[in-house]
């Protein structure tokens, strides 16, 4: 889901989510920034930066669990070049936010807008929940 205006560009989007399921099966939840989406990966337990899959996918390995709450915060950087980094944490919900990016993934061809947005994908009824969504300017 998108919500914002197609030229949005240089903000930062957070929200807390989390996947139903058990160790075995997990859905996977994450927010879109600029066209890319930064995902937790329930089954693979990763942290993916994806665009269109065959353009960029990129994934770190990071541990989560069912029925827990997270915060997911992603933003954009782009240089006067047109590259651009995309940058993603992911930490439980309650904690303090980690100083250091779980992933970066640098792109040189790198999307200069997009709208902010939401990510599910919940298969064999394994629901997903998303809360407290912020979109700010960087």
């Amino acid at each position: 889901m998108f919500f914002g205006a197609p030229d949005a560009r240089n903000y930062t989007i957070e929200a807390d989510v989390m996947s139903d399921g058990n160790r075995r099966k997990m859905s996977e939840v994450g927010v879109i920034n600029q066209r890319y989406a930064i995902v937790l990966k329930g089954n693979e337990q990763k942290l993916e930066v994806n665009s269109n899959l065959e353009r960029l996918r990129v994934a770190q390995d990071f541990k989560w669990q069912p029925k827990v709450w997270y915060r997911l915060k992603a933003r954009v950087d782009i240089a006067a070049d047109g590259t651009g980094t995309v940058r993603g944490k992911a930490w439980k919900k309650g904690e303090p936010e980690p100083e250091k990016w779980t992933i970066e993934v640098p792109h040189k061809t790198a999307h200069q807008s997009g709208s902010p947005g939401l990510f599910g994908f919940s298969p064999q009824d394994m629901r997903v929940y998303i809360d407290n969504v912020d979109v700010t300017a960087n």
